[in-house]
């Protein structure tokens, strides 16, 4: 029998929620996304015309029996409680209080009962009765007013149904105080607004017992439960013929309704939160990113929506619907991709080969466990990976569909992203990159193709490498290994400037590069690839070793720091900072000059498998190396001293920085690197040498070094006093010293300076000088 509320209550007098049933539930602030989408349904349906087609608001089945002289529902205890209130509310907002006791009030009771707890019914039938003296629009605290009144029990508070139900009351306020009108519609029985159907398990010969054993879990609607239900309305609403060919010639509604129930069930049921038993976070994270990679990146407002869709807004389908977000692109992709992975035996149906950069089952996993957290590149090879699958009509062609997404994959991480527009403009590249996905090698060959909304260099770097592979001659073997390495991720543009190609140029060099002119490229480029495999592979797995020596080597060739702001790096190994190695590989693709360092390295190297000794022999070179370079190369220190390795380079001044900026702590090269030269000697007249790094300008770092002079503690102080070259190691500790100090001070060429005993030295000296004071003191 489907009814209205007031219809329903005026059929059985009466209507009781058992003492069985649990606390109303559905106003507790932990139930707030079901509460506002049952309250967003709910206004919708009432503001609509009576007669609209898409009413009533079927509010599914309450179950229960008919008990003495009150219905005792079963199931709907949630609803019913809701609509109660929505019914107390709106005569209220309407000024028709006495319409509405007289449809739910009977001798001073009310017609709705609750026996859970004695607080609980009488709160029922305490606010059945009460007639709020201001009008809604005047009540700011619809709850504080309640609770102020005298037939209202301090004790309440702790009833969980009243607190849950005062809740509910100030979000109808939230939601419906400056509506008017609604309870009309509320009560209309002829066109009704909202509606639900009753089952009297009595009639249908069904105990009470088994269906408690049916519903035994007694837990309110999930979130995704909620939205499955509107999601199912809003497909037989927007798009009751639309049909995609995955649906095997059912509608998009139909299919989708059987298959969440059935299949994709299964197939998110691996994938669980093992604490609660449910897949729905993950189901809703799912749909969350693809409708991030399917928005239109011309529409104006895609860059709110990528911005509003990484924030940490719950994923509801109110939020959904509201921003026009479930759009037939979304419906296409979502479909298409969960039949592509749950169509075969294994729990996750994989479409691309083994060993590509995307992994489609990884990148499953980030997406239904942190989609908020993907990285804006992610996005972009996600949305490249939905496209092909859903432009694709029957089985997948896997070689095509690797060659398609190794393009994206590399175009993507290769691509700075700082905002959500950076991301808007790759999928708009990406979507006009689509039209050649069939044979993206061919496409990307073609005279004239332009690709927008990536990175230029490696733009001209992908149409290269689709021309060369499709040369053949060993051609995407070799590409494909230098791609692979890990630290690359597909940028091997550096490779192929050093061999002698001009990524200035992608459309000659594509029509000057034939067999001939390209077999001149193997050897240098074998043999660079060569050399950066071995020298990344050890600056990734052992730095301070072999990883080390490079850098060392690398230093003694030239200067190859990269200018970060007004500092500058020795580089880091992680991939996405802008003072990593790989931006010195970008660099070097471009054709810099730190770049040119690096091949000038390279070109030392001959084809021995070995280059442990010639590296040796070039850190060991000091001819034509400038002295900073030096200090650095042999003061291992100074590479971890801080963890961006960045230097400052003030007027002729250097300082190793323990932060990116100068706010932080800082060092003085020179004086550094004698520091950590005394901690490593031994000698009997050195006691200890410590170091005083500073913040900010008002004083330089500087050593400190104490000796020995008989039984006492004699210590010196070392500074840059005047840049480039003159620093003062003067005497901290006595300041006024004894003859034998004073002879020993003398001797050494210290004099006394503003009342001070100071030696001037320089970066070339001091640690002869240091060296020679401590043989005075033995």
């Amino acid at each position: 029998m489907r009814t209205t509320f007031s219809k329903f209550v005026e059929h059985h007098g009466r209507v009781e929620i058992p003492l069985i049933q649990r606390d109303y539930a559905q106003g507790r602030p932990d139930q707030h996304i079901v509460r506002d989408e049952f309250l967003a349904d709910l206004r919708q349906a009432l503001i609509l015309p009576a007669g609209d087609p898409k009413l009533p608001l079927d509010l599914d089945f309450v179950y229960g029996s008919v008990i003495g002289d009150a219905f005792r529902p079963l199931d709907g205890q949630q609803r019913l409680t809701t609509l109660f209130l929505l019914h107390w509310y709106l005569a209220w907002v309407d000024g028709r209080l006495d319409d509405f006791r007289s449809r739910f009030v009977s001798a001073a009771e009310s017609r709705f009962a609750y026996e859970v707890r004695p607080s609980s019914r009488d709160f029922i039938n305490g606010l059945s009765l009460y007639e709020p003296t201001p009008a809604s629009t005047d009540c700011v605290d619809l709850g504080a007013l309640i609770a102020d009144q005298p037939w209202y029990f301090r004790s309440w508070q702790f009833d969980p149904t009243i607190r849950s139900a005062i809740s509910m009351l100030d979000r109808m306020h939230l939601i419906f105080r400056n509506e008017t009108g609604l309870f009309s519609r509320l009560i209309d029985d002829e066109l009704p607004a909202v509606t639900f159907q009753v089952l009297d398990l009595k009639k249908f010969d069904l105990s009470d017992d088994l269906y408690i054993k049916m519903n035994a879990r007694g837990k309110p609607l999930t979130p995704f439960e909620t939205f499955k239900a509107r999601f199912e309305r809003h497909l037989q609403s927007s798009f009751p013929n639309e049909r995609l060919e995955v649906c095997g010639g059912r509608s998009i509604a139909d299919f989708f309704a059987h298959e969440i129930d059935t299949r994709w069930s299964n197939f998110f049921w691996p994938f669980r939160d093992l604490r609660t038993a449910t897949f729905d976070d993950a189901i809703m994270n799912f749909m969350r990113v693809v409708i991030a990679v399917t928005r239109a990146p011309a529409a104006d407002s895609t860059t709110a929506d990528l911005t509003e869709l990484r924030s940490a807004e719950p994923s509801t389908y109110t939020w959904f619907h509201d921003r026009g977000w479930l759009d037939w692109d979304m419906i296409a992709a979502l479909t298409t991709l969960l039949v592509r992975w749950s169509a075969g035996p294994e729990p996750f149906r994989r479409h691309l080969p083994a060993n590509q950069n995307f992994d489609e089952l990884s990148v499953f996993k980030d997406i239904i466990a942190q989609p908020t957290k993907l990285k804006l590149d992610q996005l972009v090879q996600i949305a490249g990976y939905v496209q092909y699958l859903v432009a694709t009509c029957g089985p997948v062609d896997p070689v095509r569909f690797a060659a398609w997404m190794r393009v994206v994959t590399n175009l993507a991480t290769n691509t700075d992203y700082n905002r959500p527009d950076d991301l808007r403009r790759s999928l708009a590249g990406v979507r006009d990159l689509a039209a050649g996905m069939d044979d993206i090698t061919a496409y990307l060959v073609q005279p004239g193709i332009e690709v927008q909304g990536f990175l230029r260099l490696q733009v001209a770097e992908e149409r290269i490498k689709a021309h060369l592979i499709r040369l053949g001659a060993g051609w995407p073997e070799r590409i494909g290994r230098a791609e692979g390495h890990s630290y690359f991720r597909g940028q091997i543009g550096f490779l192929l400037r050093f061999a002698g190609v001009d990524l200035d140029a992608p459309e000659a060099e594509i029509a000057r590069l034939d067999a001939s002119t390209a077999a001149d490229l193997v050897e240098p480029f074998e043999h660079y690839l060569d050399c950066a495999s071995q020298m990344f592979d050890d600056l990734q797995t052992d730095p301070a070793g072999a990883g080390r020596v490079w850098e060392r080597a690398l230093l003694t060739v030239g200067d190859f720091l990269l200018p970060v702001g007004r500092n500058h790096s020795l580089l880091v190994i992680t991939q996405d900072e802008p003072w990593s190695w790989r931006r010195l590989l970008r660099n070097a693709a471009e054709g810099r000059d730190e770049g040119r360092v690096l091949r000038d390295l390279w070109d030392k190297l001959d084809s021995s498998a070995d280059w442990s000794a010639t590296l040796a022999t070039i850190v060991a070179t000091d001819a034509g190396v400038d002295l900073w370079r030096k200090v650095i190369r042999d003061t291992p220190e100074i590479y971890s001293f801080g963890s961006a390795r960045m230097l400052r380079f003030e007027e002729d001044r250097i300082y190793p920085l323990r932060r990116l900026q100068m706010n932080g702590a800082r060092a003085e090269l020179h004086t550094f690197a004698l520091h950590q030269t005394l901690k490593r000697i031994t000698h009997p007249a050195l006691r200890k040498s410590e170091y005083s790094e500073t913040v900010g300008w008002s004083e330089e770092p500087h050593s400190q070094i104490e000796v020995a002079h008989g039984s006492e503690a004699v210590t010196f102080g070392l500074m840059l006093y005047e840049a480039p070259d003159l620093y003062g190691l003067y005497l901290e500790t006595p300041q006024s010293p004894g003859p034998d100090l004073k002879a020993i001070l003398l001797g050494e060429g210290f004099s006394e300076i503003d009342e001070w005993w100071t030696k001037h030295t320089s970066p070339t000296d001091m640690k002869a000088d240091v060296l020679s004071l401590l043989e005075a003191f033995h």
